[in-house]
């Protein structure tokens, strides 16, 4: 059997193809072949760059093709995603063109989970959120073809430390370690890692792609002290492969949200990231380059957030430029939506927002998120985006 481009009309390599009982990737003609045992009657194919192809398949058949997708996508906060005002607004989204996707919070930073995603360690320690609404709303917007994304907040954790704090990371006296913005989960211990991965693969009814955020070690000093770059590098790598074995058997996408910073740095700035470590095993790598997040100096700019098409094309371009094999994950960036906080206190304007849309595009990104948690997202970006030309895939 082969997986096809449909807009190309040529093989599409290195894809994802799953049963549900083994997984493998195609070859460089688009070919791939399962053995009798290995077979269902389901198949999912994942590809950077392309819809998710989840339906059930005769092994006589030919040709499975893939249509591109070029993600649009807003975020909405766990807060807000079951509201029935929010969801008829994105459905008014959705039937304008204005997006193509949503990411919406699955787990959140205080570790609660949306039910659709709990699992029974999710359930033993109180942490399942139920929400009638969500489901049907997430199916309403399947049969409208939009991507659903649902974002993991990852080893922050506040709720699984306090249950399992010997899965947790500790302060240098050993007690349980806490930031400015809580307990965190431990990237070195297998549980924490799988109890995320487990509430990705939960989730596989209702969403097309798990995007992990807070995938990364805390960076305050303490912690630096106890852990070299090497090891905390290779905790958030392993569990890029660890997510990216048991998704993609699941038929999901996978994508990781980065610090901007990474990218251009030339070290994990002490929390684990790296573009290059990680990117073999993921779908999309989804810097956050808000303007807003650079202090001044950076690029050689006195005051970074009044020149967002520069910082943009800049530090999505260095991504993309870590981000060398055949195969690996494409660069999705976060971009700002909302009024700039440092000194100037800017208004971030549909202009501001089209700067980076475009400056994404220029740069080799593919495809794009706004976050804003207030939801007043700029129309006419969304509108100016609609004609953008992207890179064409490889």
């Amino acid at each position: 059997m082969y997986v096809w481009d449909e807009g190309r009309l040529r093989p599409a390599a290195h894809a994802h193809v799953t049963t549900g009982k083994a997984a493998i990737r195609t070859d460089s003609n688009g070919r791939f072949e399962f053995t009798a045992e290995e077979r269902s009657n389901e198949l999912a194919v994942i590809r950077p760059g392309y819809d998710v192809v989840r339906r059930p398949v005769y092994f006589d058949e030919t040709v499975i093709v893939l249509r591109d997708l070029v993600v649009r996508a807003i975020y909405i906060p766990f807060g807000e995603v079951t509201s029935p005002s929010v969801q008829r607004w994105v459905h008014e989204l959705v039937d304008a063109d204005l997006i193509n996707s949503i990411v919406f919070d699955l787990k959140h930073e205080g570790g609660q989970v949306f039910s659709v995603a709990a699992t029974p360690t999710v359930e033993q320690i109180g942490a399942a959120i139920y929400a009638e609404n969500l489901a049907p709303f997430l199916a309403a917007l399947e049969e409208k073809g939009v991507y659903r994304i649902g974002r993991v907040v990852t080893f922050l954790d506040p709720w699984y430390a306090s249950w399992f704090p010997e899965h947790a990371l500790h302060n240098l006296s050993g007690g349980l370690f806490q930031s400015k913005i809580g307990a965190w989960a431990s990237a070195y211990s297998w549980s924490a890692r799988r109890y995320n991965i487990d509430i990705g693969i939960a989730a596989a009814e209702h969403v097309d792609e798990i995007q992990y955020d807070y995938v990364r070690l805390p960076y305050e000093d303490g912690l630096l002290q106890r852990y070299g770059e090497s090891a905390r590098v290779d905790a958030i790598n392993a569990f890029a492969q660890e997510a990216s074995e048991a998704l993609h058997l699941a038929g999901l996408a996978l994508s990781f949200d980065t610090f901007g910073v990474v990218s251009t740095a030339g070290n994990d700035q002490g929390i684990g990231q790296s573009v290059a470590g990680v990117a073999p095993h993921l779908d999309y790598i989804s810097p956050m380059v808000y303007p807003s997040g650079w202090g001044e100096g950076s690029f050689g700019f006195d005051y970074p957030p009044a020149h967002p098409f520069e910082i943009v094309r800049r530090n999505v371009g260095a991504t993309v430029d870590l981000i060398t094999d055949p195969g690996s994950a494409l660069v999705r960036p976060w971009l700002q939506d909302f009024h700039d906080y440092r000194g100037r206190g800017l208004t971030y304007n549909a202009w501001m927002v089209s700067q980076q849309i475009e400056a994404t595009a220029e740069a080799g990104g593919f495809g794009f998120m706004l976050w804003d948690p207030a939801l007043t997202y700029e129309r006419v970006a969304l509108q100016q985006a609609i004609e953008l030309t992207w890179s064409p895939l490889s």
